[in-house]
């Protein structure tokens, strides 16, 4: 038995690239096209990723209360996550407006470790002739962890009621507060110049220079004599 089957292959080939069906196709190679390029764009280390950092460094207000800094910071990785997917640009400018009208009198963009010190002694309502406990412990690779409590019995820098951890440059990535781990999604109850200080240097608005060793941060935080 002989079965001839006689297609029409112009026909077919026709029909299958016809605009209404390759353009879905099309669509969805632009799009993923598009995805992968935003991602590689956008990446950690990209020159937008440190474009934008240095952006919202400058158009966040210092010295914010320590609640409205952390609900600042929350408010613009959310509105910074809603632009990455196509949001538009008005939710960071809302951010940072609503932000600024919380300001209070402003913080320093660098402060010395020694300020930060001489602030706590005032934060921690300690005359000159009393002590408290403060401890740095500096990281091989640069910056360290501050651990200060007005607890001068203090007995350990992880039992300390305030830690902060800073980088090679000076840039803080991890504070405890009032015995508490700080996330972007945590507001502190407590207000105060000092706590602001802590929280600017928390979210980027101040970086530290690391003036003084561990032994010189501990002499800072004894009871002083003339």
């Amino acid at each position: 038995m002989q079965i001839t089957i006689d297609l029409d292959l112009p026909t077919i080939i026709s029909q299958a690239v016809s605009a209404e069906r390759i353009q879905p196709l099309v669509d969805k190679a632009i799009a993923d096209a598009v995805g992968s390029a935003i991602r590689d764009a956008t990446s950690y280390g990209s020159q937008f990723r440190e474009a934008l950092k240095t952006q919202l460094k400058e158009a966040m207000p210092h010295g914010l209360s320590i609640e409205d800094v952390a609900k600042f910071q929350h408010m613009a990785n959310a509105a910074v996550s809603d632009a990455v997917k196509g949001a538009n640009s008005a939710a960071i400018k809302t951010a940072i407006a609503e932000g600024i009208k919380a300001a209070i009198p402003d913080v320093p963009t660098k402060i010395k470790l020694s300020e930060l010190v001489k602030e706590a002694r005032g934060a921690f309502h300690k005359d000159e002739h009393e002590a408290f406990y403060a401890h740095y412990e500096p990281s091989e690779y640069g910056g360290g962890w501050l651990s200060l409590d007005s607890d001068e019995s203090t007995s350990s820098e992880y039992r300390a009621d305030i830690r902060i951890a800073f980088n090679s440059k000076g840039e803080a990535y991890s504070l405890k507060l009032d015995g508490r781990d700080i996330t972007p999604k945590s507001v502190p109850d407590a207000a105060g110049r000092f706590d602001g200080l802590l929280l600017s240097l928390y979210v980027g608005r101040s970086t530290i220079d690391l003036d003084l060793g561990a032994h010189d941060v501990e002499a800072a935080a004894e009871a002083q004599y003339d």
